[in-house]
């Protein structure tokens, strides 16, 4: 996963890794993850950004929120509505 596409968490051994730390996200934690592509996704950030409390995390929301905006007007041919499909093993 590149820092583009997430900043704050990378990949390693299979695992989900805070970049600056190097700490993997405990088995037991569990995560949600947001897609660009989810039509859903700025109107969360932005719900996300306004009970942000932290002026320096505030603006890491707002930094992110402007690249889902940006990649919703630059592709709006993959902006698709959320589904909850698991992956088929294969």
């Amino acid at each position: 996963m590149l820092p583009s596409q997430e900043p704050k968490y990378g990949i390693r051994d299979g695992r989900i890794i805070n970049r600056q730390t190097g700490e993997p996200i405990p088995d037991d934690e569990p995560i949600f993850v947001f897609r660009a592509k989810d039509r859903l996704a700025v109107r969360i950030l932005t719900a996300y950004f306004s009970a942000s409390e932290d002026p320096e995390h505030a603006r890491a929301v707002a930094a992110r929120l402007e690249d889902f905006k940006r990649f919703a007007r630059e592709h709006p041919e993959r902006m698709k509505d959320p589904d909850t499909r698991a992956a088929q093993a294969g």
